[in-house]
């Protein structure tokens, strides 16, 4: 991992730690960790907001963190993007239901000699899955390669049926299942 990364991904760990915010490393952080290197020059983090306290969490991020970072981008209260050693970071503030689930579910994994909270390659599928860009759908085939069997395929299945129905997007689990058979030839 990149140094500046590094430092500016450690930083922001601190800062959850230091006021017990739990979170979870999403994004191509987590892709590394199970396995999927690609190169990646930011850090996503779905983190989970006490007491659905939105302002309060955003307040505190602002305080710790004070330059912004994607300023061109629409304003979303449930996205805080800042700049930490001139390193991107985007705070994904996490919704009740399934996105509490992924920081319940994540994994305490070691980034050399420090360690991090990481989604499970399930979660990172299902959310690359729901978003649905190219490279997205390139990182499920990847991680269903590099995963295999190791995967709960029932899980994944599951939470991608009930986005499909919750978005309109009845393509969804077709086309993950169709990845998912093409990477058991691969393997």
């Amino acid at each position: 991992m990149e140094k500046r990364l590094e430092a500016a991904i450690r930083q922001v760990i601190r800062f959850f730690d230091d006021r017990h915010y739990r979170y979870a490393l999403i994004g191509g952080i987590a892709l590394a960790q199970w396995g999927v290197v690609r190169a990646t020059y930011d850090a996503d983090f779905k983190v989970l907001v006490p007491h659905l306290d939105y302002a309060a969490i955003r307040q505190a991020i602002r305080a710790a963190f004070p330059a912004p970072a994607r300023q061109e981008l629409p304003r979303n209260p449930l996205i805080v993007a800042i700049s930490v050693e001139g390193v991107i970071v985007d705070l994904l503030l996490a919704l009740p239901g399934y996105e509490e689930l992924i920081i319940e579910r994540a994994v305490p994994r070691d980034l050399g000699g420090w360690q991090a909270w990481i989604c499970t390659a399930e979660d990172l599928i299902v959310q690359k899955a729901v978003a649905g860009r190219d490279k997205d759908w390139l990182d499920v085939e990847a991680l269903l390669v590099e995963q295999g069997d190791r995967l709960d395929e029932v899980y994944i299945a599951g939470w991608l049926s009930q986005f499909a129905e919750v978005l309109e997007n009845p393509a969804l689990l077709p086309r993950y299942r169709r990845l998912l058979a093409r990477a058991t030839a691969l393997r």
